[in-house]
């Protein structure tokens, strides 16, 4: 066990920290009324897995009720228009779909991959991070601002001793 005061680690049937002193046996005692016994950490684990078959026969249950949707759609088409429908529909769809893909891949490789460098940042104009520091500084001539005091102490009057003495 190691104490929560010095961290120095000490043996659990110690009843002092040998460091600091500190007394480890109510310590002991709040740590183990904290912690889970094995009982209850097993149900915790058993319940996890039961969520997650729970999700997951839900899943299911939500991906066999779309393929029936999808299945009867099909099938009211085919009774009501004939086989020759279906297939171009299907067709199409294909085609639509193929075409949809493609433009997607060729926008990814084009366009947003342009922008991926070795891991540097690039910033939003495009250009990379190396190139464009160059470009943060202008070169202007420098002229400095006057200042608020600039000249202004040999305008006050000065007064000699003489003066503050009367």
């Amino acid at each position: 066990m190691f104490c929560p005061n010095c961290g120095k680690e000490n043996a659990a049937d110690q009843s002092f920290c040998r460091a600091c002193g500190l007394k480890l046996g109510e310590i002991a005692q709040v740590v183990a009324e904290v912690l889970p016994s094995e009982e209850n950490a097993a149900l915790q684990r058993r319940v996890r897995a039961i969520e997650k078959l729970a999700r997951a026969a839900f899943g299911i249950a939500g991906a066999i009720a779309l393929m029936s949707f999808i299945f009867a759609a099909a099938l009211y088409k085919l009774i009501l228009f004939g086989p020759e429908v279906l297939f171009l529909a299907s067709a199409i769809a294909l085609a639509v779909f193929a075409m949809l893909g493609a433009g997607l891949i060729g926008y990814s490789k084009f366009f947003l991959r342009r922008g991926i460098t070795d891991g540097a940042a690039t910033p939003i104009g495009g250009t990379s991070p190396i190139n464009a520091t160059g470009k943060l500084i202008e070169d202007r001539p420098f002229e400095p601002v006057p200042s608020v005091t600039e000249n202004t102490t040999d305008l006050l009057p000065r007064k000699s001793r003489s003066d503050l003495d009367e």
